[in-house]
């Protein structure tokens, strides 16, 4: 797969070969946040992670038949709620090759390799025709991508015509760029994110801003910390002893960044 010099797709790629088969087997098999109502909202993780799902879906509103394209797939999850709601075929890509086993592992077990395949590929160079899309989503994906407008370039042109574009993406606040010392990931500010998206080729439908409901409670942080705890030597292994030290901290709310925000985006291709 050609890459950029300035690409990070290897690194990204290592993280979640690493990660994802570990997060699943203790948590689940969502790979992104949780979306709660507020800080009394006692609903576990998963169940967070499932209704951000939900919200997602609701923006993408798929009609039967469609071929949607699920860009940075993780292991399967999101594409297979997705399926099970509306009677759709789903193209799901990501750049870890562990991840793409596990998903089409997944898929056969489940009887849904028919209308839910996976596949290995860079979002900033797609391997597809124009317009061969009804519609796509950026799960907590395109935060991973230096090259964003590359990336909906390439999206939009795969897309047909009036085609809808969900985005659920990690920004920064002004000033308070939190993303500079994170390799593997680049934040853009929140009133960024329309103009891009036109100068693109897309329409922006909807932007909500949705980080507050993505702050943990403190109920579940401390479920999270217990997890933790129990497979402390696996997290170690793979983020190291300070970060699992200071995830571990009940005095230190590290499952908040301060400076980053959460939106959800609905767009249509022009």
């Amino acid at each position: 797969m050609p890459t950029d010099p300035e690409s990070n797709i290897d690194g990204v790629a290592e993280l979640y070969d690493e990660f994802s088969e570990f997060h699943a087997r203790i948590n689940d098999s969502n790979l992104h946040l949780g979306y709660w109502e507020d800080q009394t909202d006692s609903r576990s993780f998963q169940e967070a992670t499932a209704r951000l799902t939900e919200l997602m879906m609701a923006r993408l509103d798929p009609a039967p038949g469609q071929r949607i394209l699920d860009i940075g797939c993780g292991i399967g999850q999101p594409a297979f709620t997705l399926a099970e709601a509306f009677d759709v075929e789903i193209l799901g890509v990501t750049v870890s090759t562990r991840q793409i086993e596990r998903a089409t592992a997944t898929a056969r077990e489940r009887k849904m390799d028919d209308r839910v395949r996976f596949e290995r590929a860079d979002a900033q160079q797609l391997p597809y025709k124009d317009a061969s899309f009804d519609g796509a989503w950026l799960f907590e994906s395109l935060i991973h991508m230096p090259d964003k407008a590359r990336a909906l370039r390439e999206t939009a042109r795969v897309l047909r015509p009036g085609g809808r574009l969900a985005v659920a993406d990690m920004f920064h606040e002004p000033g308070n760029d939190w993303s500079g010392i994170h390799p593997l990931v680049t934040a853009i500010e929140l009133d960024a994110y329309t103009p891009l998206l036109e100068a693109e080729g897309f329409r922006v439908v909807d932007v909500q801003d949705v980080t507050e409901h993505i702050h943990v409670p403190e109920e579940v942080r401390t479920a999270l910390r217990t997890q933790m705890l129990a497979h402390r030597d696996e997290w170690v292994r793979i983020a190291g002893e300070s970060v699992v030290e200071a995830l571990l901290d009940p005095e230190v709310n590290t499952f908040y960044t301060p400076g980053l925000g959460y939106v959800l985006i609905t767009a249509e291709r022009r």
